[in-house]
């Protein structure tokens, strides 16, 4: 066991509010709170200031460090002073097994999700509904920024995703746009 697992399935169990660092992927920490561990992936409540964003699922074999500091318990003492911390799904149980795995269970409750590929030459951000989750890939109908569907999907290797994310402020305001433009047909 990595003493990043380890640490992370500590700070699972104590539902602390923690940093997460990927140098060489990522050169911002992620703030959130440990919601499942594996040997494969991390779950987490994403937290960007004081703000619930989402659930995000990392490598757990990207992950470089690990921080819980002062700053950090004062910050998680605030977001449930101001009643956000009932909201993290702790106790809720993820699949976090492989991305198949936890693709699969997270596509029943989410329409849009974001799935990246970061690490090597790809470097691939793509956002829509995940159409197909069997196999060694998985299939993306995805858009563009401006709201342009891609007339095909998108294959997926799940061994080039470096993180997923659902639920979050950026894929919820899409998933809005594209409702009323559904209505609006009608």
């Amino acid at each position: 066991m990595t003493p990043q697992k380890q640490q992370l399935e500590q700070h699972l169990e104590d539902r602390d509010l923690v940093s997460i660092y990927r140098t060489g992927i990522d050169d911002s920490q992620i703030q959130g709170f440990v919601l499942a561990v594996s040997s494969e992936l991390v779950l987490i409540q994403y937290v960007y200031d004081f703000r619930l964003d989402g659930l995000m699922a990392l490598r757990t074999e990207d992950i470089t460090q690990v921080e819980l500091t002062a700053t950090h318990s004062l910050q998680k003492k605030l977001i449930f002073e101001e009643g956000l911390g009932q909201q993290v799904p702790f106790g809720f149980e993820f699949d976090v097994r492989s991305w198949r795995a936890l693709i699969a269970q997270l596509t029943l409750r989410h329409a849009l999700m974001i799935v990246e590929c970061e690490a090597g030459e790809l470097n691939e951000f793509l956002i829509g509904r995940i159409v197909q989750t069997e196999g060694d890939s998985l299939q993306i109908e995805h858009f563009t920024g401006a709201g342009n569907w891609a007339d095909t999907p998108s294959v997926v290797s799940y061994g080039d995703i470096t993180c997923c994310q659902v639920g979050n402020n950026y894929a919820n305001v899409y998933q809005r746009h594209f409702e009323r433009l559904a209505g609006a047909l009608h």
